[in-house]
């Protein structure tokens, strides 16, 4: 019963556990605390809203001093806050919205997460920023939040898109991208991205289209200007087709010369071959009787 759990076995926690752990030094800090809290979260989801901000305000801060001072220490930590971060911002996206200082410090957090080289933690942040970005849409901070944020993660994802080093995260980064685009593209975004007082535009469109021009002939000056053209059109031409956006931008990446042949940018495809393979493969030993060991075989096969 989530009520019950709420009522009597949460609130005698909160104090001693919380408590202990942000008076304990960091290396005495216990990762499982964060641990046990996402999975509190996970259970009783929007129940938790109204505790979340005593969590956040124990754990939160004092973990992330822990964690960027660099990215090898304390990894344990590390992944465990990533992972409370993304169980709040699913089910108790409202109590982010509480502090207008600490979601500016949840957005920054974000962003360490998709740069870290460690592929979960990174996966985990991506995650974490999309479902940020579907949860903004339905509540009444996003004009504000666009106008803030937006450009500047659009710079950082642009930033981790292009790094080899975070080639496995390819499906997302595109994820993220169409989305990005598609909301500038379909005018969901209503407020201004530029700033009135020093830029004129037209509308957020053919704002971000010369912002990005720019930038792209700037990092990369290996690519003619129609090259970029064509890259920055196709980027909002394409964002409502999810396979055609990702082509888009495997030809932008092959094109920078750093990913070689592109190989890497098809790990998706190539894991689902594979995953088609093996079924495959499974489907013609279940067909002859005595090739496949007995428990090998699955649950709902032993039922027969």
């Amino acid at each position: 019963d989530s009520e019950l759990i709420l009522q009597r076995f949460v609130p005698p926690m909160l104090d001693p556990v919380l408590g202990d752990y942000v008076r304990n030094i960091p290396e005495a800090r216990d990762p499982e605390v964060l641990s046990l809290f996402t999975c509190i979260i996970s259970k009783l989801q929007g129940l938790m809203t109204n505790e979340v901000p005593r969590v956040f305000e124990a754990v939160f801060k004092s973990t992330l001093d822990m964690i960027t001072a660099n990215f090898e220490d304390f990894p344990e930590h590390r992944i465990n806050l990533f992972n409370l971060l993304r169980a709040i911002n699913q089910y108790c996206f409202p109590a982010l919205l509480g502090s207008s200082a600490n979601f500016g410090l949840i957005v920054e957090s974000i962003k360490w997460a998709f740069k870290h080289t460690e592929r979960n933690i990174a996966e985990t942040g991506l995650n974490t920023l999309l479902e940020l970005f579907h949860n903004v849409a339905l509540s009444q901070v996003a004009s504000a939040f666009h106008q803030q944020y937006y450009l500047g993660l659009l710079q950082d994802v642009f930033s981790v898109l292009t790094d080899t080093l975070h080639s496995p995260g390819f499906k997302l980064h595109a994820q993220i991208l169409a989305h990005m685009f598609l909301i500038v593209e379909s005018k969901q975004i209503t407020a201004p991205l530029w700033d009135p007082n020093t830029v004129q535009a037209v509308d957020n469109s053919s704002y971000l289209r010369e912002l990005l021009s720019g930038m792209f002939c700037q990092s990369f000056p290996n690519l003619a200007p129609p090259t970029v053209r064509h890259l920055v059109n196709g980027l909002f031409d394409n964002c409502r087709d999810g396979a055609v956006f990702k082509q888009h931008l495997r030809d932008f990446l092959v094109s920078l010369k750093e990913f070689g042949g592109g190989d890497e940018l098809y790990t998706e495809e190539r894991e689902a071959e594979v995953a088609r393979k093996a079924a495959e493969l499974q489907k013609r030993q279940e067909a002859v009787p005595g090739i496949i060991n007995p428990h090998a075989i699955p649950d709902d096969m032993n039922d027969f």
